[in-house]
């Protein structure tokens, strides 16, 4: 591949990121795995490691006598700015003695490698996991799973903190070599970053970056870690006590999460010098369980013991009328993608229209890894009722609304500005939400929402927003200012 990317092939790359992003599905259920993390390597460049696992079910054997050999042939690289920053092959045979029906069985085994890129700083940096399937018509096949890379801050005059990276284990190392040596331990990754089925302990590895005015043996700082569900509320939190021994320290720790409620979660890591907190990271996981949340719905069978015409019969939407499920198809569409919204239109009978429904969160729930069927469509449910009791408007409906869109989109904003008085704007409300995966932003760190009230009775309007697919008007205080002064 060429050293610059064309837009056509950037463009193609983007649009696998995007559906690679929204859909981690894929990534749980594929038999490849990838997960890239930075960290400082010196004041110019950082250094992206790119941990990677493969299923071995997804290799393709042959055998010779009692041997079975597959070939590996994959490539790995750093995409930033429009162009391959770095690139690195990867060559290997496995090999596997045995019966046919002892191979099957092993087909689950994850085979784990990882690579470090040391790379320049960039705001647009992304690793890409290309799988070699062969090729066709003279043209290479790859399996792509691409990853965007969060940058730690290069501003050494601050505290700051690496990227997070999950593990599935962590031991004293025994002094051989390794590529997964830490500090002294022996890291396993967990590119996969799904927990409970295999793991009940969440390992994650991190650096503190410290600035050199602040190294001190003598002092520390607190370091707190989190675990923090859907609705941002701490379900697992622990405290330690780490000392300036240098400019950059490693933070390396185990939390049992064993009885966590089948849901995406985040780890959340700060700093806390005195009394401020000085740096902060977090980092999404998923954690699949038979433990239901003590709000939801009554435990039902599981999808493997019901087939869908059962689910189907038993549900809520082969009871719906005519006028109920007119109003649920379009609620529900603020999930859905613009294919799923095309064909939503389309529907004219009820049978269809409770299909279509049915169909629709059956997958919600793959891509959400729900453990039990309709979990993802009991958390709309919840959404869509906190949205008709905090924004209802007069006679509109609270998921009418653009604050009960977002919320219903995208759950509750972990930080909430209201600005009433300002003289020269009407009242307006910003949200803002924590890094998020499933949502692109066009600039900025954080996905943030402006409300404005323009009438000045309560009834606001989304007028900004720098997630991909919102309305974006980066100027729009100037734009309402002026229009006001006219």
């Amino acid at each position: 591949m060429s050293r610059n990317i064309t837009a056509m092939k950037y463009s193609v790359a983007l649009l696998a990121l995007i559906g690679l992003i929204a859909s981690t599905s894929l990534r749980a259920q594929s038999p490849l795995e990838v997960d890239a993390i930075a960290f400082r390597y010196d004041s110019t460049r950082i250094e992206v490691e790119v941990d990677y696992g493969v299923l071995e079910r997804a290799l393709a054997f042959k055998q010779v006598n009692n041997t079975w050999t597959a070939p590996i042939a994959a490539r790995i690289e750093i995409w930033q700015n429009g162009a391959v920053a770095d690139k690195k092959d990867i060559r290997d045979t496995v090999r596997f003695s045995g019966t046919q029906q002892q191979l099957d069985s092993v087909g689950a085994n994850k085979l784990l490698g990882t690579m470090v890129f040391p790379v320049v700083y960039a705001p647009l940096t992304f690793a890409a996991f290309l799988w070699d399937r062969g090729s066709k018509d003279g043209k290479a096949i790859y399996d792509t799973i691409v990853i965007p890379v969060t940058i730690p801050d290069h501003d050494r005059t601050k505290f700051a903190l690496g990227g997070i990276e999950f593990g599935s284990s962590m031991e004293k190392s025994n002094g051989a070599a390794s590529p997964f040596e830490k500090s002294g331990y022996i890291y396993t990754p967990n590119p996969s970053a799904v927990y409970g089925e295999n793991y009940t302990k969440l390992f994650f590895y991190s650096e503190l970056y410290v600035p050199h005015a602040s190294v001190d043996p003598a002092q520390s700082v607190n370091v707190i870690t989190a675990v923090v569900d859907a609705n941002g509320k701490e379900v697992v939190s622990n405290t330690q006590r780490v000392a300036l021994l240098g400019e950059s320290l490693p933070i390396m720790e185990g939390i049992d999460i064993d009885g966590l409620a089948s849901d995406s979660y985040k780890l959340r890591i700060r700093v806390k010098s005195e009394d401020a907190i000085v740096a902060e990271a977090e980092k999404q996981f998923y954690y699949s369980s038979g433990m239901k949340l003590s709000e939801e719905a009554p435990e039902r069978p599981t999808a493997s013991a019901l087939n869908d015409s059962e689910l189907f019969a038993g549900s809520d939407f082969a009871k719906m009328t005519e006028a109920e499920i007119n109003e649920r198809l379009p609620q529900s569409m603020y999930w859905g993608s613009e294919l799923d919204q095309k064909a939503a239109k389309k529907l004219t009978t009820l049978d269809s229209k409770q299909h279509f429904l049915f169909t629709f969160w059956r997958q919600q729930d793959a891509i959400h890894h729900s453990a039990q069927p309709f979990d993802a469509y009991r958390l709309f449910l919840k959404r869509l009722g906190e949205a008709e009791t905090q924004f209802k408007y007069q006679k509109t409906p609270g998921w009418k609304t653009d604050r009960g869109r977002i919320w219903i989109t995208y759950g509750p904003p972990a930080r909430v500005t209201t600005v009433t008085f300002d003289p020269s704007l009407k009242p307006y409300i910003i949200w803002e939400y924590d890094r998020n995966s499933e949502m692109r932003l066009r600039d900025g760190n954080f996905p943030q929402f402006a409300f404005l009230d323009r009438q000045g009775g309560g009834n606001y309007f989304l007028v900004h927003s720098n997630v991909i697919g919102e309305n974006y008007e980066p100027d729009w205080q100037t734009r309402e200012a002026l229009r006001l002064a006219h």
